[in-house]
């Protein structure tokens, strides 16, 4: 398996320019309430903070709201320079950093596995007609990853492993999303590891999932989190602790509303309603189990992704 650390690389001038400024980023005040800026990215995973403000929890709160669409490689950097205040990103990603020693700090949930592991939202897809059948043929081909080491890579490496692969023998292909469908038709992989909206999109082409990204997983293990910085936290903890609340108040509304998640990924994912009510959704709730982490943690270092132990009791802001 190619073992290049693309996001390792990038760290450590990250970690210089980031660190630089040791003040806490500052949130403007407007008619009472508490201006933020939240690093988003267009995928079902944040669904239930969308949600939430477009209800009303944060500002509820007295939170101001602004999301930003940021590329995932992004977010982390954007939240410790101050460019934002709070930001979404995989658990695999927050591990990197915190090995890493970046200072960012978990404020909570966004998606988790689905209860049920074949309707987890990310899978791995052959196009129509593939003489592919199953998840042990992909041994020596190419299967298309939107990033190196990140969430659907390394889930992919831990249920492939789960199911007998030898995933040393595969080349993945850093391609994004939105291009994977169009690498499947021309040949220039043999599968993509596709999450939702891709991933239904394909499906209705005619592709077939060959293997489910949750199947190493316990039901409803975390996915993706919300952060902030170390500094912003020092500085504006009443800050921090409103926005938990409204996440919370987000993710347990999402949980029994359905139908009001799928609605409120079509504006700001390009999603349309009919869309929406096919995609497979991710779960939501507003507790971490951090044991979890264990699952992420022991296959990174087995890939030597990161090599040193991350202190979760300092990572979580609870």
């Amino acid at each position: 398996m190619k073992r290049s650390l693309p996001v390792l690389l990038a760290l450590p001038m990250l970690l210089v320019t980031a660190c630089g400024d040791d003040s806490p980023a500052s949130s403007s005040s407007s008619g009472g309430l508490t201006k933020i800026t939240v690093a988003n990215a267009a995928v079902t995973n944040s669904a239930s903070l969308v949600l939430g403000v477009e209800k009303g929890f944060f500002r509820a709160e007295g939170l101001d709201v602004k999301l930003k669409d940021t590329p995932p490689a992004s977010t982390q950097a954007a939240v410790v320079s101050g460019d934002a205040q709070f930001g979404f990103t995989n658990v695999p990603a927050i591990l990197v950093g915190a090995s890493n020693g970046l200072p960012v700090r978990i404020v909570g949930p966004a998606g988790k596995f689905a209860r049920d592991k074949d309707k987890t939202h990310i899978q791995v897809v052959v196009p129509k007609g593939s003489s592919i059948t199953s998840v042990k043929d992909l041994e020596g081909k190419k299967v298309a990853v939107d990033t190196l080491y990140q969430l659907p890579h390394l889930s992919f490496i831990v249920s492939a492993r789960k199911s007998g692969v030898d995933t040393d023998g595969i080349k993945f292909v850093e391609t994004p999303f939105s291009a994977m469908a169009d690498a499947l038709a021309k040949g220039q992989v043999d599968a993509a590891d596709l999450a939702e909206p891709f991933l239904t999109a394909e499906l209705q082409k005619g592709g077939r999932s060959v293997l489910s990204n949750g199947y190493g997983f316990e039901p409803e293990t975390v996915q993706t989190m919300w952060i902030t910085s170390a500094s912003y936290l020092s500085g504006n903890k009443a800050t921090v602790d409103k926005f938990t609340r409204a996440l919370k108040k987000s993710n347990e509304y999402a949980a029994a509303h359905d139908a009001d998640v799928r609605q409120a990924t079509t504006t700001y994912t390009k999603t349309s309603e009919e869309q929406s009510k096919k995609l497979l959704m991710p779960h939501f709730s507003p507790t971490t189990d951090r044991e979890n982490f264990q699952t992420y943690l022991a296959t990174m270092k087995d890939l030597k992704v990161i090599k040193k132990d991350v202190d979760l009791d300092e990572l979580f802001i609870d």
